[in-house]
This record gives C-alpha cells, sequence and structure tokens, in this order.
C-alpha cells in the first residue's frame, strides 16, 4: 500500500476508528500480551453491519470523546455511535498509534488524504460489504 505521511491519516483515528478484520484481533492481542477475550471487553466494541440486514457484528476500537468512552468496551454500540465522532482507543495524547506495529487492516488501507480504501474511492457501503465478506469467512 502506498505511503501517506500526513495529518490526514490520523483524521480517522480523531474521529472514526476503523473496523478489525478476525486476524487483526489475534494480531493485536499477541501484541498487548493479552488473550482475544481480553482485548474485545477491554478495548473493542461490537458493531452491526447493516448492509443486507446481515446478523454479523464486526469489532472496532472503542471510541472515546471528552475523557469518556461513547460506547463501553465489551459491549454493542447504540444506534447514534456511527454518527457521533471520537478519538480511537489507541490513539495517545500525542496523535501517535499505540498499536501501530500491528496496524489495523482497515487503517492501513484507508487513505485519509485521498479518501481511498485498497487504492478505490472510499464509499461506506462497498467497505461495509468488504468487512461483511471478512466475518462471514470468520
Amino acid at each position: 500500500m502506498d505511503a501517506c505521511r500526513c495529518e490526514k491519516c490520523v483524521s480517522a483515528c480523531r474521529n472514526d476508528p476503523g473496523r478489525l478484520i478476525p486476524a487483526d484481533l489475534k494480531k493485536i492481542a499477541a501484541f498487548l500480551k493479552i488473550s482475544e477475550s481480553e482485548l474485545k471487553t477491554a478495548y473493542l466494541v461490537r458493531i452491526p453491519a447493516t448492509a443486507r440486514n446481515n446478523r454479523i457484528y464486526f469489532f472496532a476500537p472503542a471510541k472515546i470523546k471528552a475523557g469518556r468512552f461513547l460506547a463501553t468496551p465489551g459491549t454493542t454500540v447504540p444506534k447514534y455511535y456511527d454518527t457521533d465522532k471520537g478519538c480511537c482507543i489507541f490513539l495517545s495524547p500525542e496523535g501517535l498509534c499505540t498499536i501501530h506495529a500491528v496496524k489495523p487492516f482497515e487503517c492501513a488501507a484507508y487513505m485519509g488524504c485521498r479518501h481511498t480504501f485498497l487504492g478505490r474511492p472510499y464509499k461506506k457501503k462497498n467497505v461495509e460489504e468488504f468487512f461483511i465478506s471478512r466475518w462471514k469467512k470468520a
């Protein structure tokens, strides 16, 4: 994937953290030296897929706004969660990713400066379909 070294790359981290694919859970848990179960309850929230009435849930880093969680880690998010902005739980006060060494797939695939996902124009529906396909295989 192309390198991108500008402030727009962390714009998503400061507003709407990306979703995880199943492989991300294993990498992040190992990096933090915790189990996947502990990762889910301490750092992640469950987000229901909306496309095609799927009964699939994505996991994503919890969002923090004004020092508080928008949804408590380990829970399913409320309906307003998608539209309310907040910082990724893994973003340090200095604006650095604390898990950069095991950067989640969507974080690496999204280019904030170009507003693209996997080299194509970012379209929410297409991105959600991509994640649905990954979780169906899990």
